[in-house]
């Protein structure tokens, strides 16, 4: 299942609606937060709102950048990515390796939960987002994420409005899908065979 939202566990709302998605949550959960500078801190909260949710806390990895061969060899059933710099996201999750990880969870069948800057990440490709976020990490161009769905996000839409798709649209060029995605709301396709997002 790919769940795409604006926020994550730390909205009560979202919350509340990724409870109801995950009646069996005693799988093993990572949490990249990798996006912003305070990652550590965001992954701690994001920890605490999961297990409030019933998580089992000793399923739950927090990706540490000071330790990131920790989670090599580490199998997970959900994978969370959190918001932040979508372009620091990227730089870091290919410098890290993670990338690679969470095609090989998707592929086994994991979870995965893209909240703002980790939604984009399973697109095919992140440039058009230059308009919402600065890019100071990918010096080489190559804005290529994990091409995992062929829809094109655009996260916090309500705040950002109808002309933000047009101009996406054209940055991306041909005749691109885009997946609109409100402050409160999570898109979800129940299945890598499903192309069709639904709301929540």
């Amino acid at each position: 299942m790919i769940i795409l939202g604006s926020n994550g566990f730390e909205n009560p709302t979202v919350c509340k609606k990724l409870d109801k998605l995950f009646p069996d949550k005693t799988g093993k959960l990572l949490f990249i937060n990798i996006a912003r500078w305070d990652s550590m801190e965001v992954g701690l909260f994001e920890k605490a709102c999961a297990a409030g949710i019933g998580f089992r806390e000793e399923n739950i990895t927090i990706f540490d950048e000071n330790d990131p061969d920790a989670v090599k060899g580490m199998k997970f059933d959900h994978i969370a990515v959190t918001g932040g710099n979508t372009f620091r996201l990227l730089h870091l999750m290919k410098k890290f390796g993670l990338d690679s990880l969470v095609k090989e969870h998707l592929s086994e069948g994991a979870d995965y939960m893209g909240f703002s800057a980790g939604a984009y990440m399973v697109c095919k490709e992140i440039g058009y987002v230059d308009m919402f976020d600065d890019n100071i990490d990918i010096t080489d161009g190559d804005f290529t994420a994990i091409g995992w769905i062929e829809q094109y996000p655009i996260c916090h839409f309500e705040r950002k409005g109808s002309e933000c798709l047009v101009i996406c649209k054209n940055r991306i060029g041909g005749s691109p899908e885009m997946l609109t995605i409100d402050e409160l709301e999570l898109k979800i396709l129940k299945t890598n065979d499903s192309k069709e997002f639904i709301s929540v």
